[in-house]
């Protein structure tokens, strides 16, 4: 099972971008010549650099910079070039100004366009900072939305102009009051709908979706007992069991926003319980009851197959909180209290089709070993376990 952890975690990488496709698009380019062809659509995070492209699926694919482009779209996914005055200041604590003045530079951006209207909305988003323009139709200036963190007084003090600008540009919108605009924060989903609500638009990209799912999962782990043999002692042999152990769960999923929803959190409280009876082993009785409940939180990374199905890989660090029930172990009627609580790591890989799946996953079940006559030398989560799932939304 080792082995199968450490070439798991050699594959995962390389299916970070599987799955990741040639859509139809088009790039406008510096002669204003507008061209259709396949983009590779990665959904992008960050603002894209370059461009995976090619006019048709036989053609060998151009890498694009997306500087020498005036424009390019691809699937619901637009970006356009704009002379921009951008203020880069910095919302790391350790590096924030001491003014609530902007800094503002003028320079060439790609931005994304997240709202199409008569006022549009745009984004620009690096490893470093996150900004939004907004720009009136028939009109060829992109305005910044103004935001700014800054310290005074060893105090964080937020400078929210955006505010006091969209007060004055909703103005004529009777449906949007200046305390809806107060409640706004400085943040995609919030400014993307206002603006879609001042434009009288939906989001056709958020309709019918749904971020967040919850799966119900039982399960069976596969455990073993090993019993040391006395070190002074060469007339008893080792001793080894295998168990069951019955697992219930209840798997909680945040799909990321980006990516094409191939990212996600996870966490899955799951209950466990196993026991062991071992009677008349060199005349004497050893028993594990154990039972725990693990609380884990994780990373998916979803691979679509089609519209139904996909496949997934999954690793957590979970705590095992062993309850207070636990007699791990027992010899002769002599019990001793259960092991100490802690955190472990898990991998696992699974299949859902439609609301249902089944998943395999290492490193969550517990397996024993005791000295011959004493307490468990060690408790290790090493086992494997099965489980089956159903999608309840």
């Amino acid at each position: 099972m080792k082995n199968f952890f450490y070439a798991a975690l050699i594959l995962f990488p390389s299916l970070f971008y599987s799955q990741i496709n040639f859509e139809q698009g088009y790039i406008i380019n510096q002669k204003g010549e507008k061209i259709n062809g396949l983009i590779k659509n990665y959904d992008w995070r960050n603002n894209p650099t370059i461009i995976e492209y090619k006019q048709t699926e036989n053609d060998k694919t151009e890498n694009l910079q997306t500087i020498d482009l005036n424009e390019f779209s691809v699937g619901s996914i637009k970006y356009i070039k704009a002379k921009v005055l951008i203020d880069r200041s910095s919302s790391n604590l350790q590096s924030l100004s001491g003014t609530k003045d902007l800094n503002s530079k003028e320079e060439v951006l790609l931005l994304k366009t997240l709202v199409d209207g008569k006022i549009s909305l745009y984004k620009y988003n690096d490893q470093y900072v996150t900004r939004y323009f907004y720009k009136k139709e028939n009109e060829d200036t992109f305005n910044q939305l103004e935001y700014k963190e800054y310290l005074e007084s060893d105090r964080l003090i937020k400078n929210e102009q955006y505010k006091n600008q969209l007060k004055k540009e909703f103005s004529d919108n009777g449906n949007i009051t200046s305390s809806d605009i107060e409640r706004l924060a400085y943040k995609e989903n919030d400014l993307k709908k206002i603006f879609l609500n001042y434009n009288g638009l939906e989001d056709v990209n958020d309709k019918n979706k749904n971020d967040f799912h919850i799966y119900l999962k039982p399960g069976v782990g596969f455990s073993s007992y090993k019993i040391l043999t006395p070190s002074n002692d060469n007339t008893i042999n080792e001793y080894k069991k295998n168990s069951i152990a019955y697992r219930f769960g209840v798997e909680l999923e945040y799909v990321l926003s980006f990516n094409k929803g191939k990212w996600a959190l996870i966490s899955e409280p799951t209950f466990q319980s196993v026991n062991y009876k071992i009677n008349d082993y060199n005349d004497k009785n050893f028993e594990i009851k154990y039972s725990s409940i693990q609380i884990p939180l994780g990373i998916k990374y979803n691979i679509f197959l089609n519209q139904k199905s996909k496949i997934y890989v999954v690793g957590s660090i979970f705590y095992d909180l062993i309850l207070n029930n636990s007699k791990v172990f027992t010899v002769d009627n002599n019990s001793y209290s259960g092991g100490d609580s802690a955190f472990y790591m898990t991998f696992g890989a699974g299949y859902n089709y439609d609301k249902f799946g089944v998943e395999f996953k290492w490193g969550n079940v517990p397996t024993f070993s005791s000295a011959y006559y004493g307490h468990p030398g060690e408790i290790n989560m090493n086992g494997v376990n099965i489980s089956l799932s159903y999608k309840i939304f």
